[in-house]
């Protein structure tokens, strides 16, 4: 009996040693939750909890894909019950609007202490800062650009190898390469063609043009300056393609990015609006095509070329800032970017890295590291809630339902009690 109780009593001591010794390995793990639209995000936390294993270090990261429909509600939903993630890599469009309400920690001594922040696209920084800190930096990136087909070029003697660069260039090479080739009177090959259905390629591709024109939507504040001169004369410029040079198909006004994409790879559009996420889907669709990449022409500016993707940050509610700022400086490494990214062609967030030998490959890709340098992104608060004024009154104009200034002062107007 005696050795019985003598059992019992030792069981009572050692089980609170065990839970205690248990408790205190697991508070000293860190594990960091990911967020991300893009699935690529996973492999960089793969190759993290590899690296932290192979250090012995306690940390840890988990991801989770977020459906882009989802990205912004279910980020909401999540501060307001206290559980965003330590780190979300978002469409960079909705940074302004998060980093006003606090939703995001300052990274500005992170990232004035990454050696390659020069390399980072300056014109996009400005989306994910406040009062001149850094809250979000620039991560998985988009480009616009022009794609022009360099046989075409050829056959009317421009050179392919020094595609236009202004708009009275781009306006007569489009003239050159539209053509009635089989002469039944219809226009089989065209010099161009417009966006399209949906405001989100109206801001990837026009805002561009008005860039190079020194016109904006928006200021570094989010103000409206959309009604100006030099947006009037965009718009109009982008109605000639249409009516006056008839360089573009009138239908274009109406096309997807589908319908602009496919009449490329048939070859019956010399020059298309596209991007770096158009270049390894040509090289499976159209593998003999000779095409090139070149900026969106200006007229009175320098060339611009729209910054999408996605911003990487640091959430506000993220009880594990050092361990998170870690990781965000092992996704900005050259092991992560050229491991995880640059096999699949995507677009690197640093200029410096993209003569690598997966670019190589694809010449076109190492193109963008210019381009990249001139990647502008507009600010504003409630970028999305102006898609409906911007699709309207641009797509109007284009159709020759509005008249071009109506369109474009009206649509400031629209925008202007969106943000009010």
């Amino acid at each position: 009996m005696k050795k019985h109780v003598l059992v019992f009593f030792l069981i009572l001591l050692i089980l609170p040693m065990q839970i205690f010794a248990n408790g205190t390995k697991e508070s000293s793990s860190t594990v960091l939750t990911i967020w991300d639209r893009n699935a690529e995000m996973e492999g960089v936390v793969s190759l993290f909890n590899a690296e932290m294993e192979k250090t012995n270090s306690p940390i840890r990261a988990k991801f989770e894909l977020i459906p882009y429909e989802q990205q912004v509600s279910k980020f909401i939903s999540a501060l307001t019950a206290g559980t965003a993630p330590d780190i979300y890599s978002l469409d960079l469009v909705q940074f302004p609007y998060f980093i006003s309400i606090g939703a995001f920690a300052d990274i500005e001594e992170l990232y004035q202490s990454m050696p390659y922040k020069k390399y980072l696209p300056q014109g996009m920084l400005p989306i994910g800062a406040m009062d001149g800190r850094q809250y979000a930096l620039p991560y998985e990136i988009d480009l616009s650009v022009i794609l022009y087909n360099k046989d075409m070029f050829r056959e009317v003697g421009l050179d392919p190898e020094n595609p236009p660069e202004k708009w009275d260039e781009f306006i007569k090479a489009a003239k050159l390469l539209t053509k009635d080739k089989d002469k039944d009177g219809t226009i089989d090959q065209w010099g161009t063609a417009l966006v399209g259905n949906d405001a989100g390629s109206y801001m990837f591709w026009f805002m561009p043009f008005v860039w190079g024109n020194n016109g904006d939507m928006f200021t570094n504040k989010g103000e409206v300056v959309f009604d100006s001169p030099e947006v009037k004369e965009t718009l109009q410029m982008w109605y000639d393609l249409i009516h006056t040079y008839k360089v573009a198909p009138p239908s274009s006004a109406q096309w997807s990015g589908g319908d602009r994409y496919n009449a490329f790879v048939a070859e019956q559009l010399a020059m298309c609006l596209g991007g770096n996420f158009n270049i390894t889907a040509l090289k499976q669709d159209a593998p003999d095509l000779d095409f090139g990449v070149a900026f969106i022409p200006s007229n009175r500016g320098t060339p611009a070329t729209f910054g999408g993707g996605n911003m990487i940050g640091i959430t506000k509610q993220s009880k594990n800032y050092d361990a998170a700022k870690q990781f965000i400086e092992f996704a900005y490494s050259e092991k992560v970017l050229l491991t995880n990214y640059a096999p699949k062609m995507a677009l690197l967030p640093r200029s410096d890295l993209y003569d690598n030998e997966y670019y190589q490959e694809i010449p076109q890709m190492m193109d963008f590291a210019r381009i990249l340098e001139n990647a502008k992104t507009p600010f504003s608060y409630k970028y999305n809630q102006i898609y409906d004024a911007v699709l309207y009154h641009l797509q109007g104009a284009l159709l020759g339902k509005i008249p071009v200034n109506m369109a474009v002062s009206d649509c400031a107007v629209e925008i202007q009690k969106v943000l009010k």
